[in-house]
């Protein structure tokens, strides 16, 4: 009887390091999978059978089997990635993703994202990562996650409403000498106009400003400014001029445009202009994305303005060896993995993102190598375990002989 329960326990153990050994394989297979989180078989003995003997009662095993397959969600490391759209989770948490058919939810670390004909941010199945949409008002994600859409159309223009200037007019200068300086400033559509600032002046220490705007003059009133004795601009240095006619101005082109000359001087020095900037500018087409730590998602365009989009939003579960793995890197919950707690990057538990990287498979091979032997070994054994016994089962049977 003993002899037939150590064949059975050695089938066990052929059988137990034969899925060991699978699982070694489905680690190695994967050890260039992106956000690959590598398993680990867990042994247990089987029920043993109580003895009756002369010592009193005792117990024999019955064998091994394979109690349970681990996910380990160790941290892998992250490789740089020429690719915008390539993202890395840094420490807890999970991708979230869509199907667009089914509407079901995926899980993922493999951020391996491109943007789909309809600018959809997607991964290689073609499921739509999920975010927050980032209100322009406050630059804060708000609002139910949602497909994360990338716009690549022409950003809107900015009318000038501001001028700055940062001048020197030569106190040597004789009355109804000039001084012409020019800044570009753009209108409601994104259209240049050339402003031409004219410096006149009429007192010792008095001038008049004058503009022109594509060289035809605007209708509006010279503004005057003044100086001290020192050469310290004294009064007349803010001004508002309505070239709304042009659609130039405050709220979208309808209102005055301000100028000001800051801290201009008047000094025995040539007329210069030190420094001069408005705040508008001209549409900007979509030049690349850029993602942070925060799993914010920003676009910057060709005329220097870069505009939030969204917030990735991540995903943790209380036991997230119990997720379900799909395939093609996506896992789904189950009742044991518990619902998921969502957030975004650096917050509520969750880790930062990296862009431009990608995370790599956490399988250690020299690890799954050792492993690897550990089983060869244990299965070889176990494979003695019954050949032996078989032997000994051919003496008993070679005793009636």
């Amino acid at each position: 009887m003993s002899i037939a329960s150590a064949m059975f326990s050695g089938v066990s153990g052929l059988t137990s390091h034969g899925l060991a050994m699978g699982v070694i394989g489905d680690n190695v297979a994967n050890i260039n999978t992106t956000g690959f989180k590598y398993s680990r078989a867990n042994f247990q003995d089987l029920l043993s059978q109580t003895l009756t003997l002369s010592s009193g009662i005792n117990q024999m095993g019955k064998g091994t089997q394979i109690s349970q397959i681990d996910t380990i969600f160790s941290q892998g490391s992250l490789q740089s990635s020429g690719d915008a759209t390539d993202v890395g989770i840094n420490g807890n948490g999970f991708f979230i993703l869509k199907n667009p058919d089914s509407g079901g939810l995926f899980y993922s670390r493999d951020g391996n994202f491109y943007v789909d004909k309809d600018g959809y941010m997607v991964n290689s199945t073609g499921y739509r990562v999920q975010g927050k949409a980032i209100d322009p008002n406050t630059g804060a994600a708000s609002g139910t996650d949602t497909n994360i859409i990338i716009n690549q159309n022409y950003s809107a223009p900015m009318p000038t409403s501001e001028v700055d200037l940062l001048v020197n007019l030569n106190s040597q200068s004789s009355i109804d000498d000039t001084y012409s300086t020019s800044i570009a400033a753009y209108d409601s559509t994104g259209n240049s106009h050339n402003l031409t600032l004219t410096f006149t002046k009429t007192a010792d220490l008095t001038w008049e400003v004058n503009i022109t705007v594509d060289g035809a003059d605007p209708g509006v009133t010279a503004n005057e400014i003044t100086f001290d004795s020192s050469g310290n601009l004294t009064g007349g240095g803010s001004w508002d001029w309505d070239l709304s006619a042009y659609n130039i101005g405050a709220s979208g082109g309808t209102g005055d445009t301000a100028f000001s000359l800051g801290s201009s001087t008047q000094y025995a020095a040539a007329s210069v202009t030190n420094s001069a900037s408005q705040d508008g500018y001209g549409p900007g087409y979509f030049e690349r994305l850029t993602v942070n730590q925060d799993g914010i998602i920003t676009a910057s365009y060709s005329n220097g303005k870069n505009k939030s989009l969204y917030q990735l939003d991540l995903a943790r579960f209380n036991a997230p060896q119990k997720l379900i793995r799909e395939g093609n890197n996506l896992l789904i919950e189950t009742t044991e993995s518990g619902t998921p707690i969502t957030g975004v990057p650096n917050s509520n538990g969750m880790g930062s993102v990296q862009g431009n990287a990608l995370e790599q498979s956490n399988v250690d091979l020299a690890d799954e190598f050792v492993k690897m032997i550990l089983y060869q070994r244990g299965y070889q054994a176990n494979s003695r375990i019954i050949t032996t016994s078989d032997t000994l089962l051919e003496e008993t049977l070679a005793l009636k002989r």
